[in-house]
């Protein structure tokens, strides 16, 4: 398909649609100009790890795309080509967390408690969220979800 943006061919499943005019399918990159040019501000945490080969390890059995940074103390985590979060070795690690907004928490609740990770339940909250929380070797939380 055609993003109504850039006029590139790409893959339907990277391509979405605008809410109140669902004939207009836009792509990541022109998503991603279009935030950058209104100004919005993108934040992406560094969890604390005291291994970076456990860490890489554990993020890569759960899916994620880990690139180190040759200096071997910090890396770079993505999935689908998006930045997620980073990693940098630190003396003493105290834990972190970070909220991942995710389209599907019930797929990706699945998949990453069929890999053995240590995941908490799924649930609806109230405050209008499904979400669940993963929890890596050096006690840093990830919670993922989406609006109910």
């Amino acid at each position: 398909m055609k993003c109504s943006c850039c006029g590139e061919q790409h893959d339907e499943s990277s391509l979405t649609a605008l809410r109140c005019h669902p004939a207009v399918q836009v792509c990541r990159g022109c998503i991603d100009w279009l935030v950058e040019a209104s100004g919005s501000m993108d934040v992406t945490p560094t969890l604390p790890v005291l291994d970076m080969d456990v860490a890489v390890e554990f993020y890569e059995a759960a899916g994620f795309e880990v690139h180190r940074y040759e200096g071997g103390g910090f890396a770079f985590v993505s999935f689908d080509e998006r930045s997620v979060f980073d990693l940098g070795v630190e003396p003493v690690a105290a834990g972190a967390g970070a909220y991942l907004v995710v389209p599907d928490p019930d797929g990706w609740h699945d998949r990453l408690e069929g890999k053995g990770l240590l995941v908490s339940d799924l649930a609806d909250q109230e405050w209008g969220m499904r979400e669940f929380t993963l929890t890596d070797p050096f006690g840093n939380r990830l919670r993922f979800g989406r609006s109910l």
